[in-house]
């Protein structure tokens, strides 16, 4: 690829999560049965946050952790020239202090937990042993985008660099081994098959670098599960049953399998994607952005609606091209 080929589709990646973000933040934690009542089953534009349980205060169309601190990790990256664990906690830090996330009350409650703790003066080595929540899966795509052209090796370091902190628990980078390394296989240009296959290596290998292996459900088992659920169901049978039956709330393993139902069910429909994952109830703007990155770097761009899109880069003052353009000079 090219270096402006590069450029585009890592920018393109950025657009589809930050709309994920912005369209599920309305409907975040809505059962799946209250999307069904208000807005017919199908959230596929951006929601007056009058109608939102979370973040009524917040303009329509803005964005959540869920991208912020994507966008100021991937600054202190470069800034750092590598992916550490300093530079997390660094950029961690800087987000809570410059977004005002916790008066937002967007901010995870593993990372309010361990940030607070690291705040105090215990070792970010340490402060996540309780983080089973998604925020860690939630920040994956930083890692990737910082170096598109790492092998597995080097991704698998640089998740459990920017775990660590906050997520350092089996739950968590299970969960995260498993994205980014299917969000790697799919921007390299790989099929569907092979996509899943590196997800299931991703979760594997970043179990390897916990101390303890808690009983908690596994995010490969749960992919697996939801590839052959999205072959035997259609979109709505298959929302309702990620959220009824797998559950799609705020654990990582949740996230993770309803993620990749999304991404399976839409087959490459960037916009089908993201609306999947804004629709089904539960953790929406996390399921959404992460849905919606994946299928964008799998089929190399995407299908936003350019009037949702604008309107977001707007609400949010986004230079994504910008961002993205910091990426491809790692390939």
């Amino acid at each position: 690829m090219t270096d402006k080929v590069i450029e585009d589709r890592l920018t393109a990646v950025l657009e589809a999560f930050v709309t994920g973000d912005a369209m599920g933040m309305a409907t975040e934690f809505m059962t799946r049965k209250e999307i069904i009542r208000k807005f017919g089953g199908w959230v596929t534009s951006l929601i007056d946050t009058r109608y939102s349980k979370l973040h009524k205060d917040l303009p329509t169309g803005s964005i959540t952790d869920d991208s912020e601190e994507n966008l100021i990790l991937l600054e202190e990256y470069k800034k750092a020239g590598e992916v550490t664990v300093e530079a997390t906690v660094e950029g961690l830090l800087r987000w809570i202090n410059e977004s005002n996330a916790m008066e937002k009350k967007y901010i995870g409650p593993s990372a309010a937990k361990a940030l607070t703790d690291i705040k105090g003066g215990v070792s970010p080595y340490e402060s996540g042993r309780e983080g089973t929540t998604c925020g860690g899966i939630m920040r994956t795509p930083c890692v990737f985008l910082f170096s598109p052209g790492q092998d597995e090796d080097q991704l698998a370091v640089h998740i459990w660099r920017c775990l660590v902190p906050t997520h350092n628990t089996s739950e968590a980078m299970e969960a995260a081994g498993a994205y980014g390394f299917a969000l790697r296989a799919a921007f390299l240009g790989e099929s569907f098959e092979e996509i899943i296959d590196a997800a299931m290596r991703g979760g594997e290998r970043l179990l390897e670098f916990v101390e303890e292996i808690r009983s908690s459900p596994s995010s490969s088992a749960r992919i697996k599960e939801v590839v052959t659920k999205s072959r035997e169901m259609d979109e709505c049978q298959l929302m309702d049953w990620l959220h009824e039956v797998l559950g799609n709330g705020l654990s990582s393993s949740d996230v993770c399998g309803a993620v990749f139902g999304a991404f399976a069910m839409a087959g490459g429909d960037v916009f089908k994607a993201i609306c999947m994952g804004a629709s089904m109830g539960g953790d929406t703007d996390t399921i959404a952005a992460l849905a919606g990155a994946l299928s964008t770097a799998f089929v190399g761009s995407h299908n936003i609606p350019g009037d949702i899109l604008e309107t977001i880069k707007h609400v949010n003052h986004l230079d994504l091209a910008g961002l993205a353009g910091r990426g491809w000079e790692k390939m």
